[in-house]
């Protein structure tokens, strides 16, 4: 495989961001705090805890501007669905780049008296913060993306061997009647015919068999409201954050380091199995 392949492989984006922010910005005062690294041990003023306990600060409102506002800005650059490693690694260097600039700026202001603060300084304070940060994080995409890989190519191998075994079961075709938000549109369908519905904002598209044709309904809906609807049908579950599936329609997955893809039957969209949701599926069938 070359190197423009392998960065084209699907890679899964944070989930818990959150955390990832707090984390990291705890990580960043109490390394500071305790090692005090770059001189700042021989830096004497009373308020020294509280300084560095500020560059924690920093780094959290960078991340908070990174992953948060920018992501919600650019939604179709970030994307899970098209989510790459090499997106991977310019999201991570941007986010170290606006660490060490925040706390560049940050140094430049408390610590004016102490440094010689130009343009040479914040570019030996980013270049310092870009090396240190490179080798950790291809170390982590590499091992990560490898890891889960594995995990869910195995996880796909179990639902295809689930699907090739001979099974008795009772099936029950059920009604289904529908409703939007407004609880005034609907649609009436037995399960049977349903595929698989998908979350698009405020929206859901509902992918249905029709005189043996796949159409498309939409309506105005939460995910989690229409998921209520299929209780009673246990062979219809969440499979990703913004997807619904029939798991009777699954004729194959195939596993990448996200989680699965789902194959259905006489369809041509793939449907995504996410990460939280790979057992749930492979236990389904």
């Amino acid at each position: 495989m070359n190197l423009i392949n392998y960065l084209n492989q699907p890679f899964p984006k944070q989930e818990n961001k959150w955390k990832v922010i707090v984390l990291i910005s705890l990580f960043v005062a109490l390394f500071l705090i305790i090692f005090q690294p770059f001189e700042i041990n021989l830096f004497k003023g009373g308020n020294k805890l509280l300084i560095l306990s500020g560059y924690g600060l920093v780094t959290f409102c960078t991340l908070v501007f990174d992953m948060v506002i920018i992501e919600n800005i650019f939604k179709k650059f970030f994307d899970e669905r098209n989510w790459k490693i090499w997106k991977e690694f310019i999201s991570l260097i941007w986010v170290i780049f606006t660490i060490g600039l925040g706390n560049a700026l940050y140094t430049s202001i408390v610590f004016d008296f102490y440094f010689e603060v130009g343009l040479s300084f914040f570019i030996q304070f980013q270049f310092i913060t870009l090396v240190v940060g490179l080798i950790p994080i291809t170390i982590l995409i590499i091992t990560k993306q490898k890891y889960l890989l594995r995990k869910y190519i195995n996880s796909a191998n179990d639902v295809n061997r689930s699907l090739e075994e001979e099974k008795v079961e009772i099936f029950q075709n059920k009604h289904i009647r529908f409703f939007a938000d407004n609880e005034k549109d609907f649609i009436e369908f037995n399960n049977d015919d349903l595929y698989f519905i998908e979350s698009s904002g405020n929206y859901i598209e509902i992918y249905l068999l029709n005189e043996d044709k796949i159409i498309r309904k939409t309506y105005r809906s939460a995910l989690k409201r229409a998921l209520d609807f299929f209780d009673d049908t246990p062979e219809i579950v969440q499979c990703h954050r913004a997807f619904i599936v029939n798991t009777n329609k699954i004729i194959s997955a195939k596993g990448n380091s996200q989680g699965l893809r789902l194959s259905l039957q006489n369809c041509d969209i793939e449907v995504p199995v996410s990460r939280n949701y790979v057992d749930l599926v492979r236990n389904s069938n």
